[in-house]
């Protein structure tokens, strides 16, 4: 018997209708909703549910935010049903929205019938490539416009700024389509849409639109067009066609109503605003519709099209029951009252009074009810601490890298997470940790670790794809040894006699395949190479000559086995071949938007990876399920610590560079002449669309976006803090920076609060 709490049994009697529950940190909301499902369908089998016959084809639709919720959902709902005796399998469906958009217009397109296929969908990677191809061509179409834009001369300003426009241009057209405009609808309102080149830039001059909106939208639309030429959709047209199909079918509405009679909703806060449409239209005006989140949780606004403020307004409508989901048995009290403390600050007395209304919804967290299955960890045996440092750089990251350590070592049955605002900081974090060679697993995106990866799969593609190349050998030793493979194992000083016998190879090809032992000595610099350095490069030859046999091999399951051949050692990791295997699909997209590629031009590009030069499309940690083990560090950014949780969580580098004080703080990202870009141009937009540009009234767009940056962080402050079970430990320093460019770095004025009530506890 599941003994619930009473916050629960109130969400667990729902039987219809509209309802929003929403949910602190640590309260059990996956488990609330399964059982809420599996409730439904309980009553559906037994005929008490007039809206559901799971014994048909009708089905419990539960909508939910990664691929490995979706599994976890199925496991939970399974589990309940079988101890209820009923079929574990049958009468609910799990459904990210992507592949709920997809399911709408594949049933659309078929007439029901089980067999057509799905719409193309591009993942990151191929609409990145597709728009810095529409960026390019844009260019290229309208040079005198892409001057006008006072940027510098120098090479790395030009590469900066055309990262800048990308980045702005990504958020434009991921705006516009949430709210349906497509390229034409806006080009056809901008007065000098018709003009190019200098004529264009003469209509500038006659108009009170900035060149930044209209040099988006004719990225947009070039962007469009190549979508269009490849038969693909991206991620927003599909949810978009999803919306306009059920809009424009109320027969396919009727079906789908009748197929999902029930549509429950998860990490509702994460909402973007098509996604509500959809939903809205599929459940209908009377419909059964119950979403779940934590609007203080909200950390994807400044970068999505989602915001706290689409859930905060379903919960507050008067035909929707508002339920809390309170209680949390995850933190000790002194953690969580921390986390209660901080809400309640920043809507009373934060100085900025936007951020007072736009930041929190005012829910405390509450400790689990008495002889509850999950109690809080005491106070007597959890801890809260503050930390001042000099310096980041030079003292504040080693330190924390160190005390994390520590901290495995002397609990080795616990688990910790060192959480970084930033990839930057988590990169010289990781560098601590490996001087102290500390177990951990880096979930940090590009981080050396996936450079690692990177640089070692590029290293051997090089070979296979010129095996007459003695640097690409040399290469191919140290990426491997760096990376720990037994076929590079050997001591580090060897390391640059071996590099450079093998950049002086004669004849490489009777180095890779010898006829005989003496060609393979032949082929060495003569009276170089010890007797134990002919061991060791032989043992690399071998793995090399193993290499060649898949060199055929298609080049997604080339690049999969060979991430078996470098990550199925003893000492490997899990996580690594993880790595390698996303990076062998990101090669297959690579190949398939580029046939005439082969190994050279598919492994020049995985070193531009591997450099930095460009990022590595890497999955979320929750995207692939990754629980944390005990005594082993887990090293991330706060963004990527949601939905995870740990007995000890380290948070470092809460400045005033980190959650900005006041607007008079320096943002990151604003540039010298134009501002926020991003904010810029969506405000531009907002208003040539709707005569409205949505902004805090007297705050320009660049201030509004950076009320969203300060209002985010402290949500992010949050969920870094509710992460932790029993040990939370904060830190800052008072400068940043290396030798010669140190800048002062003010405190971040929420730390007052927690000083103070630390101060209170000692009292």
């Amino acid at each position: 018997m599941i003994s619930l709490r009473p916050a629960q049994e109130k969400i667990i009697a729902y039987r219809n209708g509209r309802m929003a529950v929403s949910a602190v940190p640590g309260s059990g909301k996956t488990f609330t909703l399964a059982l809420l499902t599996s409730k439904l369908l309980a009553e559906g089998y037994a005929g008490d549910n007039p809206f559901l016959n799971p014994n048909g084809d009708q089905r419990v639709l539960i909508v939910t935010y990664l691929n490995a919720s979706v599994d976890t959902f199925r496991a939970r709902v399974r589990k309940n049903l079988e101890e209820l005796e009923l079929p574990p399998d049958h009468g609910y469906d799990v459904r990210t929205l992507h592949s709920l958009a997809l399911e709408i217009v594949r049933v659309s397109e078929s007439g029901l019938g089980p067999d057509t296929a799905d719409p193309t969908v591009t993942d990151e990677t191929q609409s990145n490539h597709f728009l810095g191809q529409a960026l390019d061509n844009w260019i290229e179409a309208h040079p005198d416009l892409w001057a006008a834009f006072e940027v510098g001369d120098s090479p790395r300003g030009q590469t900066r700024w055309r990262d800048t426009v990308l980045r702005t241009a990504r958020s434009l057209i991921r705006a516009a389509k949430n709210e349906r405009y497509s390229a034409h609808d806006i080009e056809s309102r901008l007065p000098a849409s018709g003009a190019s080149g200098r004529n264009a830039l003469a209509a500038l001059e006659q108009v009170e639109t900035s060149p930044l909106l209209i040099m988006l939208a004719g990225i947009y639309d070039r962007y469009q067009r190549i979508l269009d030429q490849q038969g693909v959709l991206d991620f927003d047209d599909l949810i978009w066609r999803a919306t306009d199909l059920l809009e424009a079918r109320p027969d396919l509405v009727k079906e789908l109503q009748r197929r999902w009679p029930y549509v429950l909703e998860d990490e509702a806060q994460d909402s973007v605003p098509l996604q509500e449409v959809l939903l809205s239209t599929l459940t209908g005006a009377g419909g059964n519709w119950v979403r779940v989140g934590d609007p203080n949780q909200a950390i994807t606004s400044t970068f999505t099209a989602a915001h706290p403020q689409f859930f905060n307004d379903f919960i507050d409508r008067e035909d929707v029951l508002a339920l809390p989901l309170p209680n949390s048995g995850r933190s000790a009290p002194i953690i969580f009252t921390a986390a209660n403390k901080m809400v309640d600050w920043v809507i009373d007395h934060h100085p900025i009074p936007e951020v007072r209304s736009n930041t929190f919804r005012r829910q405390h967290i509450l400790a689990a009810p008495p002889g509850d299955a999950q109690q809080n960890p005491s106070d007597a045996e959890s801890e809260f601490k503050i930390k001042v440092y000099k310096h980041r750089e030079d003292e504040e990251l080693p330190a924390v890298a160190k005390l994390a350590a520590q901290y495995a070592k002397a609990h080795p049955h616990h688990t910790l997470a060192i959480l970084v605002p930033t990839h930057n900081i988590g990169y010289i974090t990781a560098d601590g940790l490996d001087e102290l060679e500390a177990s951990y697993d880096n979930l940090l995106r590009g981080g050396t670790r996936e450079r690692e990866i990177a640089t070692a799969m590029n290293s051997v593609l090089a070979v296979l794809a010129n095996p007459q190349d003695g640097r690409a050998l040399a290469a191919s030793i140290v990426s491997l040894h760096e990376l720990g493979h037994p076929a590079a194992s050997f001591p580090e000083e060897s390391l640059s006699r071996l590099t450079a016998i093998l950049k002086s190879v004669y004849q490489p090809e009777s180095f890779l395949f010898p006829w005989a032992e003496e060609d393979f000595i032949k082929s060495l610099p003569a009276n170089v190479a010890s007797e134990e350095d002919i061991q060791h490069i032989t043992r690399f030859s071998i793995f090399l000559q193993k290499m060649f046999e898949i060199r055929t091999l298609p080049v997604d399951d080339l690049a999969l086995t060979l991430g078996d051949e470098l990550f199925s050692y003893e000492d490997a990791h899990e996580s690594d071949l993880a790595i390698a295997y996303q990076l062998a699909i990101v090669l297959r997209y690579w190949q398939e938007m580029h046939p005439d590629w082969r190994l050279p031009e598919l492994s020049a590009e995985l070193a531009s990876l591997a450099a930095g030069r460009r990022g590595i499309p890497l999955a979320r940690p929750g995207d692939y399920g990754f629980e944390p083990q005990p005594g082993r560090i887990t090293l991330s950014t706060q963004h990527s610590a949601k939905g995870l949780e740990w007995d000890a969580v380290f948070l470092v580098g809460i400045d005033g560079f980190w959650i900005p004080s006041d607007l008079e703080a320096p943002f990151h990202g604003v540039h010298e002449y134009y501002g926020d870009l991003i904010a810029e141009s969506l405000a531009q937009l907002r208003f040539l669309m709707q005569g409205d540009a949505g902004l805090h009234k007297d705050l320009t767009a660049t201030d509004s976006a950076h009320i969203e940056v300060i209002s985010e962080r402290l949500r992010l402050l949050y969920v870094g803090i509710t992460r932790a079970r029993r040990y939370l430990h904060i830190s800052r320093s008072r400068a940043t920076g290396s030798v010669g460019r140190e800048k002062p770095a003010e405190p971040a004025t929420v730390l007052g609060l927690l000083y103070n009530y630390l101060k209170s506890l000692k009292n």
